[in-house]
């Protein structure tokens, strides 16, 4: 089966239920497989467009690259670097693209996207959709920023916003035409971008230090405190792979968590959609033999948590740590209608995940405190046996949509979630 688009996802297979029950001859079968020629062919964008963008490159005097998953999923990862640090370009990771360059690495911006956004005049977006997620390049951006737009697939240009140099074709290719192109140009880049991003940076992770270092001895635990706990031990496993989905669960470890290699971090992505932790969770596992790690929402895990049981029948590395605080967003919701019942975000904040790790078999923890869950998920990476964390959360530990609440409509009617 050949791919219809360039650029890799999943596949809809339709079958009618006739077919479905179908009988045919296995010797018959045989006959119809074949190895496809040529299933892809690298397309090279067009020189022009190459011409285009290293002008306008070159012009820049706040110039940044944003990475997304597309850069991450073409492995572009020497070419993105060659890039970055022959012409001191600083950059920022969509989710998925963290750790294609280290999110800790000296031209990192990851904690000056808001900087980024007004104040750079060029974006090199490589591989990442200019969606809702970057504010479909409008509102926060500079007015007079111009993206230079590198992808595989050509709807995705001008899509939301216009695109000065649009360069359409194989991610590696057109990396490395860039890479011929821009000697050819002197770089006007003012010296004081860097620096001053450099120095924005440092400030701005102290303060998140500091803000996770006073988080540490809360009790109960809040996101921040059990991310205190999990961040080195994160860090100091760098091969493992992290899936994320959650509201407040997604966006704090997200952000606390600094990612140095490619490909090792999966989340709901453009979509948002809840319930894909425990099954990328699997696929992840089967597909690397790599441990594992899903930091869950209590919510997120409700949408597929009976897949752990697979986890366990095949005894796959993997350790899902699931934060309860209670509900979705947090477990402090009231109901609208003023009735004593629970609220519509209400979910159970006495409830025992791992009670459900223990009917599968699996290793289990309930854990209350940051010492006891750094020693848990130590252990549980460590035995590469399947794991569930149960980790005790406050009630009131967490927000409406994590971080990005403007996206919210305007309620109805007032109410407390």
């Amino acid at each position: 089966m050949r791919p219809r688009l360039p650029r890799p996802g999943g596949v809809y297979i339709d079958m009618a239920t006739p077919a479905l029950a179908e009988i045919m001859d296995a010797a018959e079968v045989e006959k119809l497989y074949y190895t496809p020629v040529d299933v892809y062919s690298p397309v090279a964008p067009n020189p022009d467009a190459i011409t285009r963008a290293a002008q306008i490159i070159a012009a820049a005097k706040k110039p940044a690259i944003l990475l997304g998953k597309g850069a991450a999923q073409a492995q572009a990862d020497d070419l993105v670097k060659e890039l970055s640090e022959t012409y001191k370009l600083p950059y920022l990771a969509m989710s998925m693209a963290k750790g294609l360059l280290p999110d800790n690495g000296p031209l990192s911006a990851l904690s000056c996207r808001s900087t980024i956004m007004e104040q750079a005049d060029v974006v090199i977006v490589i591989g990442a959709r200019i969606n809702w997620m970057l504010s479909f390049g409008r509102g926060k951006w500079n007015p007079d920023v111009k993206f230079v737009q590198l992808d595989v697939e050509p709807k995705e240009i001008d899509r939301n916003v216009p695109v000065a140099a649009p360069v359409v074709g194989d991610m590696n290719l057109a990396l490395k035409a860039l890479l011929a192109e821009l000697p050819k140009y002197k770089m006007n880049i003012d010296p004081t971008w860097v620096p001053a991003l450099q120095a924005e940076a440092k400030e701005k992770n102290a303060k998140f230090t500091a803000r996770l270092q006073a988080a540490a001895s809360a009790s109960p635990m809040n996101h921040w405190t059990a991310l205190s706990a999990i961040k080195p031990v994160m860090e100091a496993n760098p091969d493992v792979i992290l899936i994320n989905e959650g509201a407040n669960t997604l966006d704090d470890t997200r952000d606390t968590i600094d990612m140095v290699l490619p490909r090792h971090r999966v989340d709901c992505a453009s979509w948002s959609i809840m319930g894909m932790g425990i099954g990328s969770t699997i696929g992840a596992a089967v597909a690397t033999g790599k441990s594992v790690v899903a930091i869950e929402g209590d919510s997120a895990f409700g949408f597929s948590g009976m897949d752990f049981a697979t986890i366990c029948r095949y005894k796959l590395p993997c350790t899902v740590v699931i934060f309860n605080n209670g509900g979705i967003y947090n477990g402090i919701g009231v109901d609208p209608s003023g009735k004593n019942a629970p609220a519509p975000t209400t979910l159970d904040i006495n409830a025992r995940y791992d009670k459900l790790g223990d009917a599968f078999g699996a290793t289990t923890y309930y854990v209350t405190t940051p010492d006891e869950l750094s020693k848990a998920l130590t252990e549980a990476i460590a035995s590469k046996q399947p794991c569930l964390i149960d980790v005790q959360l406050a009630a009131d530990s967490g927000k409406e949509s994590g971080h990005i609440g403007y996206l919210n409509p305007a309620p109805l009617i007032d109410y407390t979630v």
